[in-house]
């Protein structure tokens, strides 16, 4: 027998009838769950790609590792029951084949875990298993001109013995390979375990008999069988093995540090779900608000019929669910779908595949987000309703009256006008939500587009590049650091770049020497390195150890490490250019003769004591006196690459005078500008330089940097862009919703207006000056909010860094007509709707 459910029947009978707003709500939500499921998708993918573009760049996505150990120790490890995998190599060396210089490549054995943990598991053929086979990833077969065809036949060359100039050359023949992981500073070659136990039984020292080698290191990786407390658990298995003593570490992508930072990645996008919480709660409200309002003497009816005000309240949120039942799901997809398109565009930073995450946990997070929206934006409304009683239901007119009423005297073609103004304080706080929302939108995306328009390209590129292109001997970022007797930046190249007529060029040299320091420059030192300004270097420096051992010994010898850099042209320009002097100056006539100097300080305010030799001040250099000139700052184009844990001398000389000094030195890199029709033409030179005769050989150009540059600001413009946007639409339906609901519900008082003389074209001309007022009153607030948020927020937001403040108010001044068109056209369509029905079945509706 089915039992009679009042309440359940009227909701389903309600919502049927009500079809209109249903739909106005329906989007609402839809919108409102698309942008918490995009947001979650966005900031969960973040996450993710983040730890995995740090698991790249540690070169291995195990909890932990070992550097040097035991087979004895990885067994006993293997054999824990907290430790889920264990992955081994065992290092024999390095190639040195001049073709992989830049490139370091270890030649290894390894077991199947410690390469898929690596990402240098072969994705085409296997593991090596014979005693001649290998395994490569592509770029070392790109440099060594090796088609990627399983049996091609590889020869390395390798040291066995690290103190030792006696080189060994070793054929194999090729039975796997792998995308390279360019995180990396260094790429795998696997070898079979026969022939990584031969090499060891054969050589005459091992990594165990000195330290100093490498042959023979037992490298350990190990899985455990939870992320949570690594460290503890770690300890706890080396005490019950009993290896306490054991050195390992810990990978850097499951530090609390990395969530601290992935969490500062992801703030955008939490306080994007607050906007998206307050502009869903907006209209949804308006939307419960209004309907609510339009259905007071409904309400009213069945209060009168007994229905208490919990059913009315349930019915309310009756209502609300089903609405949540058919919005909530399309909302989850397209936010999803949107989610996958965003994602690679905000992370195009990383190398490798792209990963978009798929935790059930978004569409929770997103649906539970999206209901308390709903939920949260129906209880005025409702308990709105559930108070009402019958007598003020019947009375109810859609308008807050405080009792008094005041009359105005009006010219006749001033009439409209006012009626259209009155119409908007009908009922205020309607009016208020439907400003605010549109205001939203309109102020962030004017914010958000005059952050983006403050990024400053110029200021990005000043410490990258001083030139449209720079070349690097390939040697240069070799892990033994750049090598001045073997450069590969040849005549052949150089007599290429010259034939392009480039506008400007620029020669460095570098090498090091020992310099002896005078008493005024140790001075300089020690008023500098204070006791306070050391332990603050100690305290995020991890080299610091290192570089005060070297201060110290310079102390107490009157002697240091020099790097000595030979520069001309368009580099040495940028060094000695008015924002890098810090003391001194710098005369290019002067500097060409010569017998000059610059020495290069820390990174410091102009004006601060250098710990450095003082401007004036005559040094001796490889037995040549040259006078210090001035001070500079360090120019990242000139300095990158340096090993930075040492204590040292840093000296610019002129580029001919460095010749004269290190003859035999070869150019470390080489700058050059061109016009802008030879861009092309100079960067296919390089490529084929590159790609032919030296693939070690670095590039950087102007317009990769540019390149560079917009892909790391894009995600800030497309995921600003796209929630203003978004809010905006919210704010345009709330209009709309608003303006139909108003008209809708007043057409009995329109036929009753018209009845009395008002024509159709004075109706309409209200109708759309109210539209107009929605629209002026909106402006008003966008304009001064976005004022205040450009002129004072962003430009706070932007102070520093890559930025240069602009104030803009573009998207507004772009948005003004638009608002305008649809204030206009929304009560005009409403008006051609009205109009289909005559005056008399309007004065007959109840």
């Amino acid at each position: 027998m089915d039992i009679f459910k009042p309440i359940k029947t009227l909701n389903k009978r309600t919502f049927k009838q009500k079809k209109g707003r249903n739909f106005v709500a329906v989007i609402a939500i839809i919108l409102t769950t698309m942008l918490f499921t995009t947001l979650f998708v966005l900031s969960q993918s973040m996450t993710e790609n983040f730890r995995e573009m740090t698991f790249r760049q540690a070169g291995y996505d195990a909890q932990a590792s070992f550097k040097s150990t035991s087979k004895e120790v990885a067994d006993k490890l293997e054999a824990h029951p907290q430790v889920k995998e264990v992955g081994r190599s065992i290092v024999l060396g390095t190639a040195e084949n001049k073709e992989l210089a830049g490139r370091s490549t270890e030649i290894r054995w390894a077991n199947d875990s410690y390469a898929s943990h690596s990402y240098a598991f072969p994705s085409v053929g296997t593991m090596p298993k014979e005693k001649d086979e290998i395994a490569l990833d592509t770029m070392v077969l790109d440099r060594l001109g090796i088609p990627h065809n399983l049996g091609e036949r590889v020869t390395l060359t390798w040291r066995k013995d690290m103190n030792s100039q006696e080189t060994t050359e070793s054929t194999f023949t090729l039975c796997g390979y792998w995308e390279e992981n360019q995180s990396s500073y260094a790429s795998q070659a696997w070898v079979s375990e026969e022939f990584a136990q031969e090499a060891i039984e054969n050589a005459s020292v091992t990594q165990e008999d000195d330290p100093s080698q490498i042959l023979g290191t037992y490298m350990v990786q190990v899985n455990l069988n939870t992320d949570e407390n690594i460290e503890e658990t770690m300890e706890e298995i080396l005490g019950d093995i009993g290896c306490t003593g054991e050195e390992y570490s810990i990978n850097l992508a499951y530090d609390s540090s990395m969530d601290t930072q992935a969490f500062m990645e992801n703030l955008p996008m939490y306080a994007g779900m607050l906007l998206v919480f307050l502009a869903g709660y907006l209209i949804i409200y308006n939307i419960f608000q209004i309907g609510v309002a339009a259905d007071i003497q409904f309400y009213g009816k069945l209060k009168t019929l007994g229905t208490t005000k919990k059913q009315i309240k349930k019915l309310i949120y009756g209502q609300a669910w089903r609405l949540c039942i058919i919005g909530v799901p399309i909302g989850l997809v397209i936010g999803y779908l949107l989610g996958r398109v965003l994602v690679p565009v905000l992370v195009s930073f990383q190398d490798g595949e792209i990963l978009v995450s798929a935790d059930p946990l978004i569409f929770i997070g997103s649906a539970v987000f999206a209901v308390l929206t709903v939920y949260i934006s129906c209880m005025r409304p409702a308990k709105m309703a559930g108070k009402v009683s019958p007598m003020e239901a019947l009375r109810y007119t859609d308008a807050k009256s405080d009792g008094k009423k005041k009359t105005k005297k009006s010219k006749n073609r001033a009439v409209l006008y006012s009626m259209a103004w009155a119409n908007l304080g009908r009922n205020k706080k309607r009016t208020v939500m439907v400003i605010c929302s549109l205001t939203l939108g309109l102020v962030l995306l004017s914010c958000f587009y005059a952050k983006n328009a403050s990024f400053d390209v110029e200021k990005y590129l000043m410490d990258l590049t001083v030139a449209d292109f720079q070349i690097d001997d390939s040697t240069n970022a070799s892990s033994e650091g750049f090598d001045p007797r073997n450069g590969t930046i040849s005549q052949e190249l150089l007599g290429e770049i010259e034939a392009l007529n480039p506008r400007e060029t620029g020669r460095l040299y570098y090498d090091t020497g020992e310099i002896a320091l005078s008493d005024t420059c140790i001075a300089n030192m020690q008023n500098f390195y204070t006791e306070e300004r050391l332990a603050d270097y100690a305290s995020y420096d991890p080299t610091f150890e290192s570089w005060k051992e070297g201060y110290d010994a310079a102390l107490t010898s009157k002697k240091a490490q020099a790097r000595l850099y030979g520069a001309d042209g368009l580099i040495l320009d940028a060094a000695g250019s008015e924002g890098y002097i810090l003391d001194g100056e710098y005369d290019p006539e002067k500097f060409a003769t010569g017998n000059y100097v610059l020495a290069i300080g820390p990174a410091a305010d102009p004006g601060t004591g250098m710990p450095t030799f003082s401007v004036g001040e005559t040094i001796l250099v490889n037995g040549q006196e040259l006078t210090v000139m001035g001070v500079v700052s360090p120019l990242q184009p000139m300095v990158s690459g340096n090993e930075t844990s040492s204590f040292s001398m840093d000296l610019i000389l002129q580029a001919d005078v460095f010749v004269s000094m290190y003859p035999e030195d070869c150019m470390r890199k080489y700058y050059f500008n061109v016009a802008e029709e030879q861009t092309e033409e100079a960067q296919e030179i390089l490529k084929g330089y590159q790609q032919e005769v030296d693939a070690g050989m670095s590039i950087t150009s102007r317009q990769t940097m540019i390149d560079q540059y917009e892909a790391e600001t894009r995600s800030n413009g497309v995921m600003g862009n796209t929630i203003s946007l978004v809010i905006a639409l919210v704010g345009v339906l709330n209009f709309i919703n608003s303006m139909v609901t108003a008209i809708v519900s007043r057409k009995k008082e329109f036929a009753m207006i018209q009845s009395v003389g008002m024509t159709k074209p004075q109706l309409r001309k209200m109708l759309i000056t109210e539209g107009l007022s929605y629209a002026v009153l909106t402006l008003l607030a966008s304009y001064l909010l976005s004022a205040f948020g450009v002129g004072v927020v962003v430009r706070a937001m932007v102070s520093g860094g890559f930025s240069t403040f602009r104030f803009t108010l573009l998207p507004l001044v772009i948005c003004t007509p638009i608002l305008l068109f649809f204030a206009v056209l929304i009560p005009y369509l409403c008006f051609r709707n009205l109009e289909k029905q005559s005056i008399v079945e309007r004065l007959r509706m109840e």
